[in-house]
């Protein structure tokens, strides 16, 4: 690759056309300056300026090299500014992943509360389950990612913080028969047949616990997905039933929580990145307003007043 020298020289002599005056301004002896721009001529095989004129004027080499200098200058400071933003926490992109749970209504939130703050960062994100978000996290593509914690996931590797608390529940869609007479028991419940996520996920582990704790075998799923929107979709038009979290329930009204004897677990949501990958400011932005979205997750949507863009201040799922 091509490493110019003297290319601050080079523009200097193009502004002023005047090798006195431009030594001047740089602060270097005429002799020098006479000699970083013919050394800049050997590198490019290219003579830059016309000496038989006064003053110097450029030669058509000349121009594209100014063209290119101008450019690199640009660049430079486009490169300073954006640095300084990501210091900040003004600017720069956030990797973010997050389970399907989150991405009902918390995160999109946040996500609008922090980019009417700063308009400039941007956000990619990633939806997925956990063990496909911890295997991102893990290869550098994310910064952080929200979903379930669970220590089957998460070790000395990782930072986490537990943000939220929400029951998991049994589902079946609404006209479902399971929903008749009395709650039901794990017994009746595993005479069913399931649509569940993989065997590695939180969801999947939780729900087994369930059965496991009572000595009663959870059969294998009918169906079995990586996608919680494919699971919800066919509890919704099959008489199989599925588990998640409360908030799935919320926003389709054609399934509910089935009635159970055994109390189903709480889930604990939250955030995770690694230990060895501290979060930059724009990312703690971020976190801190999924905290104000879920304080305040009843609210309308508001941009203008009240939304933290920074950790200051601020407190320290089954499906993702």
């Amino acid at each position: 690759m091509l490493k110019l020298s003297g290319l601050q020289h080079f523009v200097a002599v193009c502004s002023t056309r005047n090798l006195t005056t431009a030594a001047q301004m740089l602060g270097v002896s005429q002799p020098a300056l006479t000699q970083a721009i013919g050394k800049l001529e050997r590198q490019l095989g290219v003579a830059l300026f016309d000496r038989s004129t006064r003053p110097l004027s450029i030669t058509a080499c000349g121009e594209t090299l100014l063209d290119y200098a101008r450019t690199m200058e640009r660049n430079s400071d486009d490169l300073v500014a954006r640095l300084e933003a990501i210091k900040s926490g003004s600017g720069g992109v956030v990797r973010v992943g997050c389970g399907p749970d989150w991405i009902h209504e918390i995160l999109p939130r946040a996500i609008a509360r922090l980019q009417a703050a700063h308009p400039k960062i941007r956000i990619s994100l990633t939806v997925a389950l956990n063990d496909q978000l911890r295997a991102r996290l893990d290869a550098g593509e994310l910064d952080m990612f929200f979903a379930s914690i669970s220590d089957v996931y998460f070790g000395s590797a990782y930072e986490t913080r537990i943000m939220l608390r929400e029951r998991m529940e049994v589902i079946a869609h609404i006209d479902h028969p399971i929903h008749e007479g009395a709650p039901k028991t794990l017994e009746e419940l595993a005479k069913q047949t399931w649509v569940l996520t993989g065997d590695e996920t939180f969801g999947r582990q939780l729900v087994r616990h369930v059965f496991e704790r009572a000595n009663i075998q959870l059969p294998p799923p009918a169906v079995e997905t990586n996608s919680v929107r494919a699971l919800i979709h066919i509890v919704r038009r099959s008489p199989h039933l599925g588990f998640l979290s409360r908030t799935h329930i919320n926003a389709y009204p054609d399934i509910d929580a089935v009635e159970t004897v055994t109390e189903m677990p709480l889930r604990e949501g939250g955030v995770t990145w690694r230990r060895d990958a501290p979060l930059l400011p724009a990312a703690e932005a971020l976190l801190a307003n999924v905290e104000y979205a879920i304080r305040h997750h009843e609210e309308p949507i508001a941009t203008d007043q009240g939304a933290p863009t920074t950790l200051e201040g601020s407190p320290a799922g089954g499906s993702g």
